[in-house]
């Protein structure tokens, strides 16, 4: 697997003002890379601080995974399902703000897998790592049966 073919509206189970990313640049077996442009457009965007908090880059990696975990349903022939960020350990950010007119580079690796929950080492990088996280999250069976209470 390499170039993405697909969209990211369509690889993400997001409302379409809720994607953060701009493209899907490339995936593997075990990992991904999407793209963010930082203009005034940008949901979080921050006029003071001509750019975006570095505080969101956690959702440009949770997004990316959820990027990585759409090309292997597409490549299946599934549907695109949502999961659910746990939790981070270690989000540093280099910065203090994602800069306007900026490029970034969201790079997801799979470290662990165990078909429900997973770990991925993430950054965000543009000529230089920004931020960096290693993120948990988890992709339930029947997602509407563990919100009713149901699941296990």
């Amino acid at each position: 697997m390499n170039k993405i073919p697909w969209p990211v509206e369509q690889l993400l189970p997001h409302s379409r003002s809720m994607v953060l990313l701009d493209e899907a640049i490339d995936a593997g077996e075990d990992w991904a890379m999407a793209g963010v442009r930082i203009a005034e457009d940008c949901l979080f965007y921050d006029p003071q601080a001509r750019g975006v908090p570095a505080w969101v880059g956690i959702e440009y990696m949770a997004q990316t995974v959820a990027l990585f975990s759409g090309v292997h349903a597409q490549m299946a022939g599934q549907a695109v399902k949502l999961g659910l960020l746990l939790g981070t350990r270690r989000y540093e950010a280099f910065c203090d703000s994602f800069s306007l007119g900026s490029y970034l580079t969201v790079r997801v690796s799979r470290e662990w897998d165990d078909g429900q929950m997973a770990v991925f080492d993430c950054t965000v990088s543009r000529e230089r790592e920004l931020a960096s996280a290693r993120i948990n999250v988890y992709l339930p069976d029947n997602l509407a049966a563990l919100l009713a209470g149901a699941a296990p």
